[in-house]
């Protein structure tokens, strides 16, 4: 490996390592069904990525903008037409209230 792709590697290993930083404490998950009665807000995409988990997050950034609690249903699709990009979305949802 030359040191333009270390330096690349590198850097998408930091990318990856902030994306998983920044998504802890907001529940994701690829079932559709949830643990706790919510109500759905909408299903939220977010904005192609290098990486899937970077994906995770935007579409995470989008829910939280909705006010979600969580996002169910979570898909990750590539496209590859020229360049590897990954797009997350799923269902954003709140959780009910206790009563």
């Amino acid at each position: 490996m030359d040191r333009k792709q270390k330096k690349e590697q590198q850097e998408r290993n930091e990318r990856e390592w902030a994306a998983r930083e920044a998504t802890l404490g907001f529940y994701s998950v690829t079932l559709p069904a949830p643990p706790h009665p919510n109500t759905a807000l909408g299903v939220v995409a977010g904005y192609p990525r290098s990486s899937p988990t970077e994906a995770v997050q935007s579409m995470q950034d989008e829910a939280r903008r909705l006010g979600a609690d969580g996002v169910l249903g979570v898909s990750i699709i590539a496209e590859t037409q020229f360049v590897s990009r990954y797009i997350a979305y799923g269902t954003a949802v709140q959780w009910a209230q206790p009563e």
